[in-house]
């Protein structure tokens, strides 16, 4: 089996090289790991497995793969196909059929033992969360109006750095600071604008040791100037997630969890403002497996770290979403945030 992507990689071996074009063989008798010179001396030191040799190659690395894999007394080998590119499959397996191995496309190999968390990962995940609240409750405690003379994308690097004073890696995506009629644009990017109006979205996360948190709270930035449309949203999203979270357990299907929030939301007439999936896997990718999808049929397990988002957007008007992050457990799930979600007030 050859790898390519980096989590996976590190998953396995315990080398985290992002956007290093390392590649990892797996074969019964023995596992290689293919860096190039920038990362081998990281490689060599951060990879503890028995039966592991980390290879240097210089120059083309898939030429360096087949070299390996041909070495092998193999037949067959599977691609992570997902995560690399057509030119580079094509070449691995022109190279490996002057062999006689047959290359097999296969796509997800990882997904599902990467889905479920052990004790180590469910601990980093909980401290990247704790690291997540800490931000969120000294943001809301800024007041209107220290928070209206900060722009959107000021707020992203005050969070963010909330969040390394904290004990944060950094940002673990893209975050979607977004106030006023933009908050219904559910993966806004945030301007040098300054924050106004009734509403303010703020999605973001932070990175601990590897592995990923994400949260979103929208909050009205002043109380006198709810209307009551949005105070009927909130409400309504708020009652859908919670509905969610208390049916989350091991045993139901990601698509029977997205339904709950999903046909609460479209029996309060916004059916069709909630157009994404109501959540998905976070470990050492802020989106991973399982998606939790109304066409996803996976059943959730024991250990899965998943968001819960349900949302509800308004073009010209705004836009509401919740999210937290649990734990799925035998009888019912685990929230590992406590920033509250009832009306929070900037006064």
């Amino acid at each position: 089996m050859i790898l390519c992507k980096h989590e996976d990689i590190y998953y396995l071996t315990g080398f985290y090289g992002k956007y290093s074009n390392s590649i990892l063989v797996i074969s019964p008798q023995k596992i290689y790991l293919l860096v190039n010179f920038i990362f081998y001396e990281d490689a060599l030191s951060s990879t503890g497995m028995n039966g592991l040799e980390v290879v240097l190659y210089k120059g083309n690395r898939i030429k360096k793969a087949a070299e390996v894999v041909s070495s092998l007394k193999i037949k067959n080998v599977a691609v992570e196909s997902s995560h690399m590119n057509h030119s580079d499959f094509i070449g691995l397996s022109r190279e490996l059929k002057k062999c006689r191995i047959k290359t097999t496309a296969c796509k997800g190999i990882m997904n599902h033992l990467r889905s479920i968390k052990d004790r180590h990962e469910l601990n980093n995940i909980s401290q990247a969360c704790r690291i997540t609240d800490l931000a969120f409750s000294e943001i809301v405690s800024y007041g209107h109006k220290k928070m209206s003379a900060r722009s959107e994308l000021a707020l992203v690097n005050e969070i963010e750095g909330l969040c390394i004073k904290n004990g944060g890696n950094g940002r673990s995506f893209d975050y979607v600071i977004a106030s006023g009629p933009d908050t219904s644009k559910p993966h806004y990017c945030p301007s040098h604008k300054n924050i106004s109006g009734e509403l303010l979205l703020m999605d973001f996360g932070t990175i601990h040791e590897r592995y990923c948190s994400d949260i979103t709270r929208t909050v009205f930035l002043q109380e006198k100037l709810i209307g009551q449309r949005l105070n009927d949203i909130y409400k309504i999203v708020l009652e859908a997630q919670l509905k969610s979270i208390d049916a989350c357990k091991e045993g139901i299907r990601c698509d029977e969890l997205d339904s709950i929030a999903r046909r609460h939301i479209k029996d309060s007439g916004y059916g069709d403002q909630f157009g994404h999936g109501l959540g998905h896997g976070v470990g050492l990718e802020v989106h991973e497996e399982p998606y939790i999808t109304r066409k996803n049929k996976t059943v959730l397990k024991k250990n899965m770290v998943i968001t819960i988002e349900p949302g509800i957007y308004i073009p010209g008007l705004g836009g509401v979403r919740i999210e937290d992050m649990v734990v799925v457990e035998k009888s019912g799930c685990r929230n590992l945030y406590t920033s509250k979600k009832d009306f929070t007030f900037l006064s």
